[in-house]
């Protein structure tokens, strides 16, 4: 089954000041990117592809920590309700998966929680992330469930963004694709702000600038 995914052209921005974003943002942010609105509009629309291609099977859904924690939930919710003929119980588990600092991948990639991955073996995996932009963060963590002795694995994505990957990975369900921008907001943060942030924008210069870490 082939799965549409929205894509969001090169030059697309909507003006901050045409959304509600919290002042403490104030000129941290040069657009919008996503609205919140059509974020949780695509998240409905993702739950149904997903229960249409897994059908009544168990599933566990492993949420990447701490960027998809907001895509997580929404995608719970919505796969609920998609799922609610089923016989076969869907279950939620949670991993932290570190990568970045700053702007730039560091190419350090650090797991925790790896005694929660004992519990998936022999199941299929529903692997809830962020963002998908060189791979190897996606790449490590589908190695480590297939060395822990997972059955199947599907990747959920909540953005994956047009730059050349290092490692290619499979992305079966895509909300976005988007541009390659500094992104921020609807989970994802820089340097753990704009997690709260509602709308998924682009940092301006001067945003990415303040947050830096020295």
């Amino acid at each position: 089954m082939t799965h549409v995914r929205a894509v969001i052209p090169d030059d697309f921005e909507l003006p901050v000041e045409a959304f509600d974003i919290p002042l403490c943002y104030q000129g941290d942010l040069s657009g919008v990117v996503i609205p919140e609105g059509l974020v949780r509009d695509r998240v409905r629309r993702l739950a149904k592809d997903i229960n249409a291609e897994i059908g009544n099977k168990p599933i566990a859904l492993l949420c990447v920590l701490k960027g998809s924690y907001k895509f997580f939930t929404a995608l719970v919710e919505e796969l609920t309700n998609a799922r609610s003929a089923c016989t076969e119980p869907m279950t939620v588990d949670f991993i932290r998966v570190k990568s970045y600092e700053d702007q730039s991948s560091t190419g350090q990639i650090q797991i925790m929680g790896l005694s929660n991955l004992d519990e998936l073996k022999g199941k299929s995996v529903l692997v809830v992330d962020d963002i998908s932009d060189t791979g190897r963060t996606l790449a490590k963590l589908l190695t480590t469930l297939k060395e822990t002795g997972v059955e199947k694995t599907w990747t959920a994505l909540l953005l994956s963004k047009r730059v050349k990957r290092v490692v290619d990975v499979p992305e079966d369900f895509v909300a976005f694709e988007i541009p390659d921008k500094f992104i921020v907001g609807y989970g994802l943060d820089y340097n753990q702000k704009f997690r709260d942030l509602g709308h998924i924008c682009v940092m301006s210069p001067s945003g990415i600038e303040k947050y830096k870490t020295h």
